[in-house]
C-alpha cells in the first residue's frame, strides 16, 4: 500500500523533514533579527523620541512582568497549539513566522527610532537576561513583534477557540507595550495591517509555488533513494 507522504493524519517522514527544515529557517531568521536589533539599537540612540498623541493620554503602568512572561506564554502556546492541533501544517506555520520576522527586520533597519519618553526598560528580569535580550532590543520598534506574532497565530490557526486565544494574547500584548511605553501607537496599529497583508501575500503568491517545490524536491529525493548502488 502506497502511503501519502503528506497525509494529514500521519506524522510521515516527509512531514518531519519538512518541519525540521522550516525550524532551521526560523532559527536563521532569529539570527538575522539579532543582527537587525543590534543595528537598530545603535541607530536609535542617535534619534530623538517622537511625539505620540495616544501615548500622551494613556497612563504609565508597570506591566514589565507581563511584557516578558506574557510573550513567553505566547511562545509556549504557539508551539503547543501547533503540535496538538496543526501538526500536519506545522512547517507552513513556522515558515509564516520566519517570513514575518524577516520582514520586520527590514522595517527596523529602514526605520530606526528612539524609545518613547518615559519608557519602562526591561532590566533585571531573569528570563529577559538569559533569553529575551537576544531577541528583543531597546530600539527595534517598528513594528511591534509582541503584537504581530500572536496576531499571526490568530490568522494561521483553523480551530476557532485556538485562533481567538491568539487574538486575545495579541490585544493583551498591544495594550502592555503601550502602557509601559516600549512602543509608539503606530508600531502597534501597523503591526496588524502589515501582518494581515503579509499573510494574504503568502497565501496568494507563495503558498502554491512552495507546495510545488516541496513536491518536486520530495520526488527527486525519492528517485535518488530508489537508485540501486553500484
Amino acid at each position: 500500500m502506497t502511503v501519502n507522504p503528506w497525509d494529514r493524519d500521519r506524522l510521515t517522514p516527509a512531514r518531519v523533514a519538512e518541519t525540521a527544515v522550516a525550524f532551521c529557517g526560523l532559527l536563521a531568521a532569529f539570527y538575522v533579527n539579532y543582527l537587525a536589533g543590534r543595528f537598530a539599537d545603535v541607530q536609535g540612540e542617535l534619534a530623538r523620541p517622537s511625539p505620540d498623541v495616544l501615548l500622551s493620554t494613556l497612563p504609565v503602568v508597570d506591566l514589565r512582568v507581563l511584557f516578558v512572561w506574557g510573550f513567553a506564554l505566547f511562545l509556549f502556546w504557539a508551539f503547543a497549539a501547533g503540535w496538538l492541533y496543526e501538526r500536519h501544517r506545522a512547517a507552513h506555520i513556522i515558515w509564516l513566522y520566519t517570513l514575518l520576522i524577516l520582514v520586520r527586520c527590514g522595517f527596523i533597519i529602514l526605520t530606526p527610532m528612539h524609545l518613547p519618553k518615559g519608557a519602562l526598560l526591561i532590566g533585571d528580569d531573569p528570563l529577559y537576561l538569559y533569553i529575551g535580550r537576544y531577541i528583543n532590543f531597546k530600539h527595534d520598534l517598528f513594528f511591534s513583534a509582541h503584537t504581530a506574532m500572536p496576531y499571526l497565530g490568530y490568522l494561521a490557526h483553523r480551530r476557532t477557540w485556538v485562533a481567538w486565544s491568539f487574538l486575545a494574547l495579541s490585544v493583551l500584548m498591544a495594550a502592555t507595550v503601550l502602557l509601559i511605553r516600549l512602543h509608539y501607537s503606530i508600531d502597534v496599529f501597523a503591526a496588524y495591517f502589515i501582518t494581515y497583508a503579509l499573510y494574504r501575500f503568502e497565501r496568494r503568491w507563495l503558498r502554491s509555488p512552495y507546495r510545488r517545490m516541496r513536491h518536486a524536491i520530495f520526488e527527486r529525493l525519492r528517485g535518488l533513494s530508489s537508485v540501486p548502488a553500484d
